[in-house]
């Protein structure tokens, strides 16, 4: 088993121009994520990649393992499974390996609950973990599953939750929000 960390970071999002490089703080929200992910006991430079097809958001995660995402994984209507699906077949994942999949909006990831996630699918035998709100609404931020889960035909079982009060990064008034927070 091993343990495999995306950040899917697409350049054309709508609401917010290049939200996943938006500055908060003086530092792009991708960058918030990736030092989280960095201070996971599971995670590292060798295991973390960033899955995009924009030139920006290349320059700002220079330092880390860019996967380049085909331009047809990189429209309005593509959904998040395509894009993981792409990643695994490029690092070769196997059905028992873990994929840690998390967002480049979501500046309120902690390494801490990365962990939580991670323990909870290993300790538990589980085969899926996810952040999700106080209002108990899957946020996405976080998703720890098992490779097998994303090729399973039947329901998907025994899966886990990690309860969170973040904000995810949409639009303007998302940052003023979460400045008010932070």
């Amino acid at each position: 088993m091993r343990i495999h960390t995306l950040i899917p970071a697409r350049g054309g999002s709508k609401r917010l121009k290049y939200k996943n490089i938006y500055p908060l703080k003086g530092k792009p929200l991708i960058l918030w994520t990736i030092d989280a992910a960095l201070g996971s006991k599971y995670i590292n430079k060798n295991n973390l990649y960033i899955s995009t097809e924009d030139q920006k958001i290349k320059n700002v995660c220079c330092d880390f393992q860019i996967i380049d995402r085909p331009h047809e994984l990189s429209g309005d209507d593509v959904w998040t499974q395509p894009v993981v699906d792409h990643f695994t077949q490029y690092i070769n994942a196997q059905d028992d390996d873990i994929i840690v999949l998390l967002q480049a909006n979501s500046p309120q990831i902690t390494s801490l609950v990365i962990d939580q996630c991670i323990d909870k699918l290993i300790n538990n035998n589980l085969w899926q973990v996810h952040t999700t709100g106080e209002d108990l609404i899957h946020n996405g931020a976080v998703h720890v599953y098992r490779n097998f889960v994303s090729s399973h035909k039947g329901k998907i079982s025994y899966n886990g939750f990690v309860v969170t009060n973040w904000l995810d990064i949409h639009t303007k008034n998302d940052i003023i929000e979460l400045l008010k927070i932070l």
